[in-house]
């Protein structure tokens, strides 16, 4: 069985999927195709009070199914950028368009629950979806609609000996997720694994680029110790997005922890600034500009019949629409060297081949070659 995951996705219209050199055929090459749905499905504009919101018509339900989307994670800090009734419409447009969701709901018990989906190949994967980046009252509760909650704690530290010597040298970030949280997670992800074969476990987490100090990048401090007991309650995949970039790859056990699946389209102009809002100046407007935006995956995850899931990257680019390419040679290079020069940063054994195959630590297990994809740059998209 084979689960391709992509990462924020944020499509406005029709995309122009019969160019040569698209990549949205990559959707349809596995048994199950999972995106992050990073904005809500509203015909109607009442936005939220927040640094930046995103508003998609509810018509791009549909255009998500046509495209080869299976399954969308909702738990993202942009769920409720339109208020509860956007994230309960936006449900009701995925519902009607034969999408299946994770991660949002009527209540948390609804929007813990994720989804098992039945595959072609017969297998049965369960989804479920988590947000760690949350905007006030976005959070599921037994009494009102929002997403699947998995908060963090923050504290900075100041050496003040370095401050002297170094002015205007930020705090450091120390960060660690809620312990009550988590077991409730866990707990979800146990259950989850009883249910299906295979847990994918999506969460919104991390900090984005242009919000990060390099010396304190590119993993928030919570990010790695999350991600490994996820993956030890019963997760084949853990899958993160939000970042906006490609982050490290790791190996825990027999799971895979994907720290950020980057872009996968992403059409920012639907992005809006509210004229009331008054932020500190981070100059957010680097995220839309630097090629960490632009440079980007689809994640193809095998999952054999025993043993530990298997990882190939597909180097994929967003073009000035937006919309992803299969990347060029020397951008495929560049990206693969990527995620190969950062994951080492976790495990040194990390290494990437040229045909987007991730080989962890020398287990024969894991090194095995995957099948090759079925992507052909060179015929016409169906």
């Amino acid at each position: 069985m084979k689960i391709v995951l992509v990462g924020d996705t944020v499509l406005a219209r029709e995309p122009a999927e019969r160019r040569d050199d698209s990549a949205l055929r990559i959707l349809r090459t596995g048994d199950l195709t999972i995106a992050n749905l990073e904005a809500p499905l509203v015909d109607t504009d009442h936005p939220t009070e927040k640094e930046m919101t995103i508003r998609l018509p509810t018509s791009t339900a549909v255009l998500l199914r046509t495209i080869g989307v299976d399954v969308v994670s909702l738990a993202t800090n942009h769920a409720l950028d339109h208020g509860a009734e956007g994230l309960l419409n936006t449900m009701r447009a995925l519902d009607d368009a034969g999408i299946r969701h994770a991660g949002g709901g009527r209540t948390l018990a609804e929007a813990d629950a994720g989804v098992v989906v039945d595959t072609a190949s017969g297998g049965r994967v369960a989804v479920l979806s988590f947000c760690a980046t949350l905007p006030p009252g976005a959070n599921a509760t037994e009494a009102r609609p929002g997403v699947a909650p998995l908060r963090i704690d923050q504290s900075f530290s100041i050496d003040g000996t370095l401050l002297q010597e170094q002015p205007g040298t930020p705090p450091f970030v120390r960060s660690a997720a809620q312990e009550t949280d988590v077991v409730r997670v866990e707990n979800r992800v146990r259950a989850a694994r009883s249910e299906a074969d295979r847990v994918v476990a999506c969460l919104h987490w991390g900090v984005p680029f242009a919000y990060l100090p390099p010396n304190q990048g590119p993993l928030a401090q919570y990010q790695q110790d999350l991600g490994r007991r996820l993956v030890d309650a019963g997760a084949d995949v853990v899958a993160g997005t939000h970042p906006h970039c490609l982050h490290p790859v790791e190996r825990w056990n027999d799971g895979l922890i994907l720290y950020s699946l980057g872009n996968f389209l992403f059409h920012a102009g639907e992005v809006r600034r509210p004229d009331t809002y008054f932020g500190l100046p981070y100059r957010a407007s680097r995220l839309f500009e630097a090629t960490d935006w632009f440079d980007s995956a689809a994640f193809d995850v095998e999952m054999p019949p025993a043993g530990p899931p298997r990882l190939r990257i597909t180097p994929i680019t967003l073009d000035a629409t937006g919309e992803p390419r299969l990347a060029a040679p020397a951008a495929a290079a560049r990206i693969r060297a990527l995620v190969e020069r950062s994951s080492r940063e976790l495990d040194p054994s990390v290494r990437v081949d040229p045909d987007g195959t991730v080989h962890f630590g020398g287990s024969p297990s894991t090194v095995a070659q995957m099948p090759q994809p079925t992507v052909d740059a060179s015929s016409p998209a169906p």
